[in-house]
């Protein structure tokens, strides 16, 4: 980078953050009289517990749509037309409908009066059981195109290649297919966990205790305004930016050994 680069790099730098700092100065100056964050700590304890489940449930619901996806690009792969087609009208199903439908109609027609009480009975928390599996179809479906889309574009050289050598069709996916397939879609996948994160406040609307959930009654108890919006957005953040630096991190060290 050349000597005029930095000096335009930092003068945009500067120009930016003094733009920010304006803008931050100007919207908290006519917010400050406003405010009173005593509400927000008076409700510190059900803020907390609403993001340690939505923490939890994030990272079920991520192993969860693994495991669904694998399932899915599986079965779109598998020699049986029925397999194939079943496979693939119901991803279409899936992602043609939204998330917010399959909540209310998987939890309320379907799951809940077949396994809410056997999962009460065992000591589970059905709504936060349901809204887990719930949350990892949905996202499970995508996941599943993604690798689908990963795993097709890798030439017919490398199957044959794998075969000649005398793998076998789990050692050929292991080995060959997955590892160059994930260097091409994990931005795609990381941007589909992130995803995944946010949607999980989706599921306040069959009364899971998340963090969402506990923001809303917080405002709507406490009148406040700004003190609970700017909690909920932080808190999201501190789910989601770990998720986008482990994804840039990995894209960075699968180009270096490519």
């Amino acid at each position: 980078m050349t000597r005029r680069q930095h000096i335009a790099n930092f003068g945009v730098a500067v120009a930016l953050a003094a733009a920010v700092g304006w803008l931050c100065t100007l919207v908290l100056g006519q917010l400050d009289n406003q405010t009173d964050w005593s509400k927000a700590w008076d409700y510190r304890e059900a803020l907390c517990n609403g993001w340690l489940m939505t923490l939890g449930i994030s990272f079920a619901a991520l192993a969860g749509s693994i495991v669904f996806g694998l399932l899915f690009l599986l079965g779109q792969r598998s020699p049986l037309p029925v397999v194939r087609w079943t496979c693939r009208a119901f991803l279409e199903f899936v992602r043609d409908t939204p998330l917010l439908v399959h909540l209310l109609f998987g939890y309320f027609v379907i799951f809940a009066p077949l396994i809410s009480r056997p999962l009460a009975d065992a000591g589970f928390q059905d709504k936060v059981v349901i809204g887990i599996l719930l949350l990892s179809v949905f996202q499970g479906a995508y996941l599943g195109e993604i690798l689908r889309g990963g795993v097709e574009s890798i030439p017919k050289t490398q199957w044959d290649s794998a075969r000649a050598v005398g793998f076998s069709p789990v050692q050929v996916y292991r080995y060959v297919i997955f590892p160059q397939a994930l260097r091409r879609v994990l931005p795609a996948i990381a941007g589909l966990f992130v995803s995944l994160i946010k949607d999980s406040s989706l599921l306040s609307v069959i009364g899971v205790s998340e963090y969402f959930y506990n923001t809303k009654n917080f405002i709507s108890r406490s009148y406040a305004g700004l003190e609970g919006y700017i909690p909920l957005a932080l808190g999201y953040l501190a789910l989601t930016l770990p998720v986008a630096w482990l994804a840039h991190w990995l894209e960075k060290r699968f180009r270096h050994e490519t």
